[in-house]
């Protein structure tokens, strides 16, 4: 077996461990890891079990995660906390004993309010960022093309339409605080059906409109500036959990451009 490259703690309901569990075994042929694994309950002492590279604390109560966590991390490996459902307040006692915390929760609001709270605590990140990367990569080649940098300042129409609307919050965040000082956003979010986070995106002004689509087969995204010509397609991946997962954690310092979306993304209150 590979050298551990860290430990990764999984924390949350017994039915969302177990799923990020099976996505930690889908990464066994890129990353070694030690894995702790511990869905919450109402239990007041933990009774690891440990296998193999594993270690499962199963009904444990939120008040003694930030204690299981403690006892079990390695100061000899980083700590990757895997937050997936819980109490605000766990997640407060949690953020010094992490040296990356990957946030993962459905809704998000509860965590994204308290999240810029623990920025100076740990390199905090979400997961729904490392979904939205493709999009952000392909938005930002288009803006670096000559024709749309010189009418940057002109920008004022976003149009996103989304299968799951916090994502689409958060790439507008992204975009606000990224032309902040530059040009000011209105904002339109729609639903939309479909397996990616975002299905379309347009950004108009008095310069020429930029649009990403995603194609019918879900694969790849369709990037294009009004009246260049051509389009520039960019491959999706598989948008699996362990797929995100891994590229999020890829990323080992504080991730300033995420830190300054989640707060424009909760100023907006779309």
């Amino acid at each position: 077996m590979n050298a551990f490259i860290a430990t990764v703690i999984v924390i949350g309901d017994r039915a969302r461990v177990d799923e990020a569990a099976d996505a930690l075994d889908a990464l066994r042929d890129r990353a070694a890891v030690r894995r702790v694994l511990i869905s919450e309950g109402t239990k007041t002492t933990a009774a690891p079990d440990e296998q193999d590279t594993t270690i499962r604390i199963d009904g444990l109560s939120p008040q003694y995660v930030d204690n299981a966590v403690a006892w079990l991390r390695l100061s000899s490996l980083p700590a990757v906390v895997w937050w997936r459902g819980g109490p605000v307040e766990a997640l407060d006692r949690l953020a010094h004993l992490a040296d990356r915390l990957v946030l993962d929760t459905d809704p998000p609001e509860a965590m994204w309010e308290r999240a810029p709270a623990l920025f100076d605590e740990t390199a905090l990140t979400d997961l729904r960022w490392s979904a939205l990367t493709c999009w952000r990569s392909a938005l930002a080649h288009l803006v670096d093309l000559p024709q749309v940098r010189a009418e940057l300042g002109s920008l004022r129409r976003l149009e996103i339409l989304a299968p799951d609307r916090p994502s689409a919050r958060l790439f507008a965040g992204w975009l606000r605080s990224s032309l902040a000082g530059i040009a000011t956003l209105e904002v339109t979010i729609g639903e939309a059906r479909g397996r990616t986070p975002l299905t379309h995106v347009r950004l108009t002004g008095g310069g020429p409109g930029l649009t990403l689509e995603v194609q019918r087969e879900n694969t790849c995204l369709e990037a294009s500036v009004d009246g260049a010509g051509g389009v520039r397609m960019v491959p999706l991946g598989d948008g699996s959990l362990a797929s995100r997962f891994v590229d999020d954690i890829r990323v080992r310092a504080r991730d300033a451009a995420f830190e300054r979306a989640l707060v424009a993304a909760m100023e907006m209150r779309a």
